[in-house]
């Protein structure tokens, strides 16, 4: 019994250990018993006022945690959708010429029941919590949420990552081997793969729009 659980140990350590050293999938999670003090309240009123329906403040936690608080910058209550209570957010770095780089892809479910939405009341803050990471190269981070069709920025952080975190993969067969690498006995492009792997905006609607472009044309055969 010692010995599996030892095994198991070692198995989570390389795991962990993988995390921290290349490219990996975000997994943040919802916090749905956070309530905004005053004080956070106050840091958002700060910010520079803008037009956009979200406002992201990421800050790191004593727990080995980044803290993302989302807002609702509307007056109205808006949805926000999450698969499984995570939402549809990633982790950026700056490379060494000072472009920003995804350091995390986003992974999609197969099953049906891991979608919803959380409801954000006007002003309302939401939390999200991501991994810190850890390595050699001292960079900025930063946090890229997607929702509807648009992408929002948070604020820039002293970071630390591994190198080969910035190193993208070749293809994206290991994260959907089925419903984004491969439809209808053909193969999606990679720049399609990386726009929805990566949350660029309108990435899931160009991959819908690609397959049901497929489906008609093998419709006409």
């Amino acid at each position: 019994m010692k010995y599996k659980l030892g095994i198991l140990v070692l198995l989570l350590c390389q795991i962990a250990k993988a995390q921290q050293s290349e490219m990996s999938v975000n997994q943040n999670k919802y916090n749905a018993n956070f309530v905004a003090n005053s004080e956070l309240k106050k840091e958002f009123e700060k910010k520079n006022k803008t037009c956009v329906e979200f406002r992201l403040i990421a800050k790191s936690k004593d727990d080995g945690k980044i803290s993302v608080l989302v807002q609702n910058n509307t007056a109205d209550a808006i949805f926000l959708s999450h698969q499984d209570f995570s939402i549809y957010i990633l982790q950026e770095a700056m490379d060494k010429n000072g472009l920003w780089k995804p350091i995390e892809y986003w992974e999609s479910s197969d099953c049906g029941n891991s979608f919803g939405q959380i409801k954000i009341e006007p002003n309302g803050i939401i939390e999200t919590k991501s991994t810190e990471y850890q390595g050699v190269f001292q960079t900025k981070i930063r946090f890229k949420l997607s929702a509807n069709d648009k992408v929002f920025y948070s604020n820039s952080m002293n970071g630390n990552i591994n190198p080969n975190k910035l190193i993208e993969p070749s293809d994206f067969s290991f994260i959907w081997p089925l419903a984004i690498t491969q439809n209808m006995n053909k193969v999606t492009p990679i720049e399609l793969q990386k726009k929805v792997v990566f949350l660029e905006p309108n990435g899931m609607k160009e991959f819908n729009e690609y397959f049901t472009k497929l489906g008609s044309e093998k419709r006409k055969d």
